[in-house]
């Protein structure tokens, strides 16, 4: 949950709303807001997949819509400002995306206003710079055309923001916050992305931090050049867009930037608005209401889209609107909630019954153990925290770096649960019910868990001995190595003759990975 605050007289410059209306509106097109008592201040919760209204001007954008159904139009004027992409960043940061905006009036409010959008972006839809990270400089410090390229660091030399001196770029990702925080993620490569003008001038160390000389903006700015860039060239023009149309709410004009790779070339931002059909009878059936094309236009409308009723337009900052069903929840919410009566489902549909494993539930839980559940999609990287080498169902085009493969375990995602809870009360048990893919087949598997202080085999060892007993089922130890167990105590559990799963401490490799303190005690079996 993001949390946006404001005050009233800032946000009345740009929409003139009753202090009740304002909050009352944020809360019914789901910001939910409220005044402080001592500050007077708004206060509203973000989903994140509203990253538009991370500005005060998102918001007013939002209510100017929904009040006044005023529905501005962006665009960006041609210009001649140019960006070369250099190859040699393809394997590290290979995307960039960028704009000019002019006639800017900056004061402290509208600073701190940017910044704050700035970071939340990165935190969010950025996924903490992993995806891409943002940069913002005053357009009359640099020289064009731009280049965008990569450096070795020790050739990567100038004073980075609120850095007292001169340092190359070992230093800064040492000893620079941005760099002690971010650092990790470049810091593997031979060479670093960096942006450099005309003058050969460097403006930043990508995604680090920009340079004192060409990147302060400060309430003397009247122009900005703005880059976004990184790995997901999608998330990257969202975001570019996002901040282009705020600073056009603060008065400013867009500018288009021409962005040249090896044999084509963008042109940023692209600020028109996507076309997608309207279901209205697939609209009717989900909201349970009928429709006519002019009251779809109007709460439409209101929720800043355009178009007839049957082909909408999505605005350019609306980064959420994947699908038509996003189309459909903004109309109901246009709509009103309240005005959906509540009726009885029109069609009978006999019951079935749910299969569950109610004896190992009932066994676990009676052993004084907690049930979590956790995301089906992993990563590689979390696999190979525990030392995981086989091969991962992997998803052909991922939205995130967090989940790109189909687990083929529980071990990992128990750890991580471990890691999150470290800070808790000792001892710690917990279990996992849930569906893995190894070796092209969906099993169904069970992962417990035991962190304690002191933890030995033989008591870790009795919750195994319990839950298989009360099984009816024989068993048997195998010394084995398992990737995240360490020898003596690691084990193939056989059951019946065959390996059924794994039993043993982890590592302190392991361990250290997911930082944690104490001894853990994992085991993880094949129910079917």
């Amino acid at each position: 949950m993001v949390v946006v605050d404001f005050d009233y007289d800032d946000f009345r410059r740009l929409l003139d709303l009753p202090k009740d209306k304002v909050v009352d509106g944020l809360t019914e097109i789901g910001a939910p807001s409220e005044v402080n008592s001592e500050t007077g201040k708004i206060y509203a919760e973000l989903t994140p997949n509203r990253p538009d209204w991370y500005s005060m001007e998102g918001l007013a954008r939002a209510l100017r819509s929904y009040y006044k159904k005023e529905n501005g139009k962006y665009a960006a004027k041609k210009s001649a400002y140019k960006v070369m992409v250099d190859e040699s960043v393809a394997k590290i940061r290979p995307y960039t995306a960028c704009a000019v905006v002019k006639n800017l009036k900056f004061d402290d409010r509208r600073i701190r206003d940017v910044v704050l959008l700035q970071e939340k972006l990165l935190y969010t839809l950025g996924r903490k710079v992993k995806r891409f990270g943002i940069g913002i400089y005053p357009l009359k410090e640099i020289g064009f055309p731009l280049r965008y390229t990569t450096m070795k660091p020790e050739e990567i030399v100038y004073t980075p923001l609120n850095y007292p001196k001169e340092a190359d770029a070992r230093e800064i990702l040492r000893e620079h916050p941005k760099g002690k925080e971010y650092g990790h993620i470049i810091e593997k490569y031979g060479r670093y992305p960096v942006f450099v003008d005309k003058n050969d001038r460097i403006m930043a160390l990508i995604p680090i931090v920009n340079s004192a000389e060409t990147g302060k903006v400060d309430t003397d700015t009247e122009e900005v050049f703005v880059e976004v860039s990184g790995n997901d060239k999608v998330g990257i023009n969202q975001a570019l867009n996002i901040i282009a149309c705020s600073l056009a709410d603060m008065g400013g004009e867009i500018y288009e930037v021409e962005v040249a790779y090896k044999g084509k070339s963008d042109r940023c931002p692209d600020l028109t608005y996507k076309k997608m059909k309207f279901d209205v009878e697939k609209a009717e059936k989900l909201l349970g209401v009928k429709l006519e094309k002019k009251k779809i236009a109007e709460c439409l409308g209101r929720m800043g889209y355009g178009g007839d009723g049957k082909i909408i337009l999505v605005p350019p900052y609306r980064a959420d609107v994947m699908d038509a069903v996003d189309i459909i929840e903004d109309l109901a919410i246009a709509y009103g909630y309240n005005n959906f009566e509540p009726t009885l489902p029109g069609f009978f549909s006999p019951g079935g019954r749910m299969t569950r494993d109610d004896a190992v539930d009932s066994v676990m839980r009676g052993m004084g153990f907690l049930e979590v559940k956790t995301f089906t999609l992993t990563n590689k990287k979390k696999l190979g925290g525990v030392g995981y080498g086989g091969k991962a169902l992997e998803i052909k085009n991922p939205s995130s770096e967090d989940y790109t493969v189909v687990r083929p375990m529980l071990a990992a995602d128990m750890l991580e649960v471990f890691a999150v809870n470290k800070m808790r009360g000792l001892p710690q048990k917990f279990y996992e019910l849930g569906m893995v893919y190894e070796n092209g087949k969906m099993k169904r598997n069970l992962c417990f868990g035991i962190c304690n202080r002191n933890l030995e085999f033989s008591d870790a060892l009795g919750y195994l001995q319990t839950l298989l007993g009360e099984q009816g089922l024989k068993y048997a130890l195998k010394e084995k190595e398992t990737g995240f167990c360490e020898l003596p105590c690691s084990a193939a559990v056989v059951i019946e003759g065959k390996e059924r799963g794994v039993f043993g401490k982890i590592s302190s490799g392991v361990a250290g990975t997911f930082g944690l303190e104490f001894p853990v005690f994992i085991c993880e079996l094949a129910l079917e």
